[in-house]
């Protein structure tokens, strides 16, 4: 393929402002948040459906493989390419606020804080809140059904997708669903694209639930516990004692330790913390989570008596990924999810898997759902580590899949988790239900120019 003739032809179509192949522009999207590599040959960047409609035809017709770029912010190497980006980052607006039927219509790259910002003015907000909010577009988070730290009360992005406007592999626009309470008119098409990882189409705009903004008050409760196991009973005590709430997420010493240096704060550490959101519409749920946590030997507990204080929380916990990687030469992002009844389980053999292999596993993350991170380090320039940390995670994908779990829970597959994907279809699904989905692949891309080499793509597996 001739990219050079490529770029001069995409310039004539789109103009010379939205095609880009300069060394700059090449490095800046030759890799992912996750540390996934792979260098593009030319970076388009639209700024409308009519750009992204008129690349689609012309990929179509050349046979020229693209993936969709929001933020970069994929853990899993959905977003890396050597052939040709689509940047969706200019795709901005905010089309509508829709207070009465509950509804926000943006386009695919609005950034998932500025949604909610704007929002906010209207007395409403987006539930799902990736860590990664302040960075993560709209798009991104649609394809790859994210989910976040309020999703433990609220559910996934899944949970909020009304409708989608996406192009398909031909070029042509469709919209998927419709931006009502209720709908039975036809397949769920729009949830297909939900979790895509633009495999099947290019979402360009999105019509998403809201919700009005929380009346009654929320409490922040920072929990530390000197053992994780403890820690763990308290998740399933706060489950079983029929509280849900809003958020609560479990780190560990190293990633406190790490934040705290990060943010020049002083917060207390044990080898296990809780952050968790009360909601008290009656009055009882604090008493009774702080209770729990007494019962359950929490060293330290306390109650935020400030919005300065508990935006501070917020900050530590939201960052804490990025202060981990500060401390470490390079780290594997686990996503493995778990039965909640099964956690403290899940926490054990972590620990036992960091002595089998020598290793430091740091865990941060959603605890309040099963889904916390364990953060493997390692030394890119030792491969007899890499071996090490690619054992472990292989240790930890066939413990989740025994006790029920799924190899990810929000981070998706892309490049990293396909041999994964096949393993726990085959073990709770039945291998039929990869070639179905291989199936609809080919229905929505037969010339499989859309984010070819990942996901489902697993060609390896037909030779076997």
């Amino acid at each position: 393929m001739d990219f050079g003739k490529v770029a001069e032809e995409l310039r004539l179509l789109l103009g010379d402002d939205k095609v880009f192949t300069d060394e700059e522009s090449l490095d800046k999207y030759s890799r992912d948040m996750g540390g996934f590599m792979r260098r593009p040959k030319l970076v388009v960047r639209a700024s409308c459906v009519e750009d992204v409609s008129k690349l689609l035809r012309y990929c179509s017709r050349h046979k020229i493989p693209l993936t969709v770029w929001g933020a970069g912010t994929s853990l899993t190497g959905a977003v890396v390419t050597d052939s040709l980006i689509l940047d969706l980052s200019a795709m901005t607006r905010i089309l509508k606020v829709d207070t009465v039927n509950y509804y926000a219509h943006v386009e695919a790259g609005v950034v998932l804080e500025q949604l909610n910002n704007t929002l906010e003015e209207y007395g409403f907000f987006f539930p799902p809140d990736p860590a990664s909010s302040f960075l993560c577009t709209v798009g991104g988070a649609v394809a790859e059904g994210s989910g976040g730290l309020r999703c433990v009360k609220y559910g996934t992005v899944k949970d909020w997708v009304l409708a989608v406007k996406v192009v398909l592999a031909s070029g042509d626009v469709v919209v998927f669903g419709e931006p009502l309470a209720k709908n039975r008119a036809g397949y769920n098409l729009c949830q297909l694209m939900v979790g895509s990882e633009g495999t099947l189409g290019v979402i360009v705009e999105a019509w998403l639930k809201i919700a009005p903004l929380p009346e009654f008050g929320i409490r922040r409760i920072y929990a530390v516990f000197d053992d994780w196991r403890d820690a763990g009973r308290a998740i399933i005590e706060i489950r079983t004692n029929r509280v849900v709430p809003r958020m609560l997420e479990f780190f560990d010493r190293i990633g406190l330790e790490a934040a705290n240096k990060m943010h020049g704060t002083s917060l207390p550490v044990g080898e296990a913390m809780l952050l968790i959101d009360v909601e008290e519409m009656t009055g009882k749920e604090l008493p009774k989570v702080l209770q729990i946590l007494e019962k359950n030997h929490a060293r330290e507990v306390r109650v935020a008596e400030t919005e300065e204080e508990a935006e501070q929380l917020l900050q530590i916990r939201a960052t804490m990924y990025l202060a981990i990687r500060s401390v470490t030469k390079e780290v594997m992002v686990e996503d493995v999810c778990v039965p909640i009844d099964r956690i403290v389980d899940y926490l054990e053999k972590v620990q036992e898997l960091s002595r089998k292999h020598g290793l430091t596993i740091s865990m941060n993350g959603h605890a309040g759902d099963g889904n916390i991170h364990p953060l493997i380090f390692y030394d890119p320039d030792n491969p007899e580590e890499v071996k090490r940390a690619e054992q472990a995670v292989r240790d930890l994908v066939r413990f989740a899949i025994e006790v029920g779990g799924t190899i990810t829970g929000e981070h998706g597959v892309g490049i990293q988790k396909m041999r994964e994907l096949v393993q726990q279809l085959e073990a709770h699904n039945g291998i039929e239900t990869l070639k179905l989905m291989q199936k609809i692949k080919k229905a929505f891309d037969p010339d499989n120019i859309l984010n070819p080499g990942k996901y489902i793509d697993v060609s390896w597996m037909q030779s076997q």
